[in-house]
């Protein structure tokens, strides 16, 4: 009776240790005189078991081979361990059902089993742990075969001394790893370059781990100087902060860019005392202009042009060809033609220009294209002057004959007209018709003989406002007629011009007139007059503006010819005069659109001394009336 309720204590003790060890994690595997008596699920499972019949009950040496169970055995009975305590874990190789080895940490522990002693094995899969440390030291391999084969330098340093340095370091500054382990940085860089470093506390101390690049001069071992540039960040290595490094040895760079910095100041130092205007473009950007070009825009500030498109200088009519141009520049080595363009500031016509280009290589490292620009102004309008002259001439050559031979029938002409008027006063409207058209031909006959039969009048020195105040109060009422407003602004003291009095009063008489004439609805006329200094002396610049509905530029460039005019009665011929007469005076006479409406016409004096003033056909007191 007794053993049987021990037995059936020791049947439920079995119960209990095998539904605790089926609950576990690790394999667990009971086995007695070589025989396996118990293998819990985990441990079916590590050695491919289907059913426990392939486990329980075969011999142990099955799983594992014999010396590694002897190991085990021993490794217990030299640590002299009682019963019920688990021996220190080893690795050691088991061999599954199906034959593949597996790699695990097992330990061992004697147990009383089922009334018998037994050993209890408790064996931990390796193999997930075994693949990450390969993995692992795969990436090691990796990334110190990377860091050791890289070109360029890499550094770690920490608590302000190198802790490592890759070969391709250590050959750029001639150091052997143990004279560098135990050198600073400050060892190696230009104590003034340091300051580059001073940020390194701030991403070692803080949470930005993103790189930081730097530029520094170096030393090498043999006192030789380097340009290096790279990058540094915060890592952890060794448990502890450090700061890495990536170097690049880049003193041929720097040597090369410091030649070009060099070739470019010594280029822009040629270009700037070149006596043209010089613009230096890349894709159309401006990278440089010289003095003589701002003077010809009229910018005192260069930061005004670089940068900016050289296209939106063009006249939209002319970009394509200078695009065209530009382009063709850059396929060959021979200077371009000179091409005439327009050029525009802040939307409006600016001047007339040519321009040649030429390729420029290696200026800031780039291809370039200089261009030689050069200011036509003076040039069309001495042209211009030629052209008129030599119509004038002409005109005068025919006026003196025509003018004559057409006056002496034109008085017979009037004197039957008004005969006949007399005679036949019912059909005085047609005889008033014939009478005004008479008028208009003794008219252009008087001016012919103005230009073909100049006498000579006195030059004096005069008072120019006087001048112009008393033209004025001619046409006071015929502005007010038509709702003109008349602003005479002239500058105060103005010196007086060596002229002939009258003629000036004729000329400054027509252009006033004829901007009053330009507004029938009404308008503001603006007299300005000023003293200018020009490189051949100081001159004397009137101005005269209508508010007009002004002129197109291709009529402007015809004004001065006979018969180009805008009016309905007029000859042309008044404005060829006073062109004459202003040039008579060594000055020019020039017409433009104003910026926004109407008509500016441009009168330039020479300011001469009495013992300076020569008129133009060569007397010296006289001049033409």
């Amino acid at each position: 009776m007794a053993g049987t309720i021990q037995e059936q204590i020791m049947l439920e003790s079995k119960k209990r240790f095998e539904g605790f060890v089926h609950g576990l994690p690790d394999g667990v595997i009971v086995y007695s005189d070589d025989q396996i008596l118990f293998a819990n699920d985990a441990a079916m499972k590590l050695l491919g078991a289907r059913d426990r019949r392939d486990v329980e009950g075969k011999p142990i040496l099955l799983f594992i081979q014999e010396e590694e169970l002897q190991s085990v055995t021993n490794d217990r009975a030299d640590q002299e361990l009682p019963q019920g305590t688990a021996s220190k874990p080893a690795y050691r190789q088991l061999i599954r059902c199906d034959g593949e080895s597996l790699t695990a940490d097992i330990c061992s522990m004697a147990i009383e089993y089922d009334g018998s002693h037994a050993i209890q094995l408790i064996i931990r899969d390796l193999s997930p742990w075994i693949h990450v440390e390969e993995k692992l030291s795969e990436k090691d391999d990796l990334y110190k075969t990377l860091v050791e084969s890289v070109m360029a330098g890499v550094f770690v340093e920490q608590n302000q001394a190198i802790v490592y340095a890759n070969p391709y370091l250590l050959n750029m500054f001639g150091y052997r790893m143990e004279e560098l382990s135990h050198m600073k940085l400050s060892d190696f860089v230009d104590e003034e370059e340091l300051v580059v470093f001073d940020h390194r506390e701030f991403f070692l101390n803080g949470t930005d781990r993103r790189p930081f690049p730097f530029k520094v001069k170096g030393r090498r071992k043999d006192g030789a100087v380097i340009h290096m540039e790279g990058n540094c960040s915060s890592i952890m290595f060794n448990g502890e902060q450090a700061l890495l490094g990536t170097i690049q040895e880049v003193t041929q760079k720097h040597e090369k860019e410091m030649l070009l910095l060099q070739n470019a100041k010594l280029y822009q130092r040629m270009l700037r005392y070149i006596p043209e205007p010089i613009f230096i473009t890349y894709a159309g950007q401006v990278l440089y202009v010289n003095r003589n070009a701002m003077d010809m825009l009229g910018i005192s500030d260069e930061l005004r042009m670089i940068g900016r498109n050289l296209y939106d200088f063009v006249h939209e009519s002319d970009r394509e060809m200078v695009k065209a141009e530009i382009n063709r520049t850059y396929t060959t080595d021979e200077p371009s033609f000179f091409k005439e363009a327009r050029m525009v500031w802040n939307g409006e016509l600016l001047m007339e220009v040519e321009g040649s280009n030429v390729r420029i290589d290696h200026y800031m490292g780039k291809s370039v294209v200089l261009s030689v620009i050069r200011d036509l102004t003076d040039r069309k309008r001495a042209e211009e002057r030629l052209l008129r002259s030599e119509k004038l001439s002409v005109i005068g050559q025919l006026a003196a004959g025509v003018a004559h031979e057409i006056r002496n029938p034109l008085t017979a002409l009037k004197g039957f007209t008004q005969l006949l008027r007399a005679r036949y006063r019912d059909e005085s409207a047609y005889f008033d018709i014939m009478a005004d058209e008479l008028d208009r031909i003794n008219l252009i006959v008087n001016e012919f003989m103005t230009l073909a039969n100049p006498h000579w009048t006195p030059y004096r020195h005069c008072d120019v406002e006087g001048i112009i105040q008393s033209v004025l109060s001619v046409l006071d009422t015929q502005a007010i007629l038509l709702d003109v407003e008349i602003d005479c602004q002239l500058a105060n003291g103005l010196p007086a011009i060596y002229c002939n009095e009258n003629q000036l009063k004729q000329v400054f008489l027509n252009v006033i007139k004829n901007a009053i004439e330009a507004m029938p609805d009404g308008g503001r006329v603006v007299i300005m007059a000023r003293e200018v200094a020009y490189i051949v002396g100081p001159q004397l610049q009137i101005c005269i503006q209508d508010e007009g509905s002004g002129m197109p530029e291709e009529l402007i460039r015809r004004l001065g010819e006979p018969f180009v005019t805008t009016k309905e009665k007029g000859t042309g011929l008044g404005l060829m005069v006073c062109t004459r007469i202003i040039e008579a005076h060594q000055g020019t006479l020039h017409i433009r659109r104003g910026r926004e409406r109407g008509t500016i016409v441009e009168i330039t004096l020479p300011l001469l001394s009495h013992a300076e003033a020569v008129p133009a056909d060569g007397a010296s007191d006289t001049a033409p009336a």
